[in-house]
């Protein structure tokens, strides 16, 4: 009967064992080579720890379609980065281990201690011997970009130019206003302190009415946030709603009659210049530009690689599958 019992017993276990498979469910294949359900959770759950960090929560229903919703991203990029691993090995341009170490010190030294590095993968679930890993990968996805843009052409200075004047709105400075101003922060609570702060500001601006350099008193009288003796040079919309009030009433010369109250204080404020709205030179903006077009060309040139490489690999993906066929 004991016999019977263990033949049944272990009938049982090589049942389940042929039921459960040998090993991790494969999601995905990229031309054969699989990705497990194993590596796709150790990946969505680096994501979804990020993202709880960032204050998402995954929990309730709508929690649960989101990480249903991250997992499916998550596998999609790791198809994306197997596919071009697999074209790094085609193009022989792998990282030598030199490579690597030395891409590993720059990292390392982000930090400003061994301590914070450590905690930076304590916090972030990573090992070292994994943070290599990602790290080499990551060097062999960036030269097969090198690979894909070293054949592009340069912007030209006629394609700049074209630019430049397709979009003049975008290089347009508005209307600025240029001030000095003295603040007079409120220190403590209480109607008392604000009165404290107003008598204050009037004696500076009964000072500088009697012909005290404003630049000179600003330096002397400098407290608090905002009351550098600089010049400080706004466009509207930009700072405090009272404090601009108050500067558009002005002339340019024209100290405010009376203190400006925000949520910083009393302001005493000087309009020194009104510089008028006027679009910046193309000489001054080239550079900007020719970056912004080589990189918008170096995104479709990658994009249309992958692209390629996409219709062109034999890619399974089985979560988008029973996502379907539910």
């Amino acid at each position: 009967m004991v016999r019977v019992n263990l033949l049944l017993v272990g009938f049982c276990l090589l049942f389940s064992f042929l039921l459960a498979g040998c090993g991790p469910r494969v999601v995905a294949t990229v031309n054969e080579k699989p990705i497990t359900s194993s590596q796709l959770e150790e990946e969505v759950g680096q994501a979804k720890k990020m993202l709880e960090q960032q204050g998402f929560s995954f929990k309730a229903d709508e929690g649960q379609k989101m990480l249903a919703l991250l997992r499916q991203q998550v596998l999609e990029q790791m198809i994306q980065e197997e596919l071009l691993l697999q074209e790094a090995s085609r193009l022989h341009v792998w990282p030598t281990e030199k490579e690597v170490e030395e891409e590993i010190k720059n990292f390392r030294e982000q930090f400003e201690s061994e301590a914070k590095y450590k905690q930076f993968l304590a916090a972030n679930g990573f090992s070292e011997p994994k943070l290599k890993d990602l790290l080499k990968k990551n060097l062999a996805i960036q030269a097969v970009q090198e690979q894909v843009w070293k054949n592009l052409e340069d912007i030209s200075e006629a394609q700049a130019k074209d630019f430049y004047e397709k979009n003049k709105d975008n290089f347009t400075l508005p209307e600025q206003f240029q001030v000095r101003q003295i603040l007079i922060p409120v220190i403590g609570e209480g109607q008392k302190a604000l009165v404290e702060a107003k008598v204050e500001a009037m004696q500076i601006l009964n000072r500088l009415n009697q012909g005290e350099d404003f630049a000179a008193l600003a330096k002397e009288r400098a407290q608090g946030a905002g009351s550098s003796p600089d010049v400080y040079t706004f466009s509207r919309g930009e700072t405090d709603p009272e404090f601009e009030k108050a500067v558009l009433g002005l002339a340019p010369g024209q100290i405010s009659p009376e203190p400006v109250r925000t949520q910083y204080g009393y302001h005493v404020i000087r309009l020194e210049k009104i510089l008028p709205a006027q679009v910046k030179p193309f000489t001054e903006v080239k550079g900007e530009i020719v970056a912004y077009l080589r990189e918008q060309a170096r995104q479709k040139a990658f994009s249309e690689y992958l692209a390629d490489l996409k219709s062109k690999a034999t890619i399974v993906n089985k979560l988008t599958k029973e996502n379907v066929g539910q």
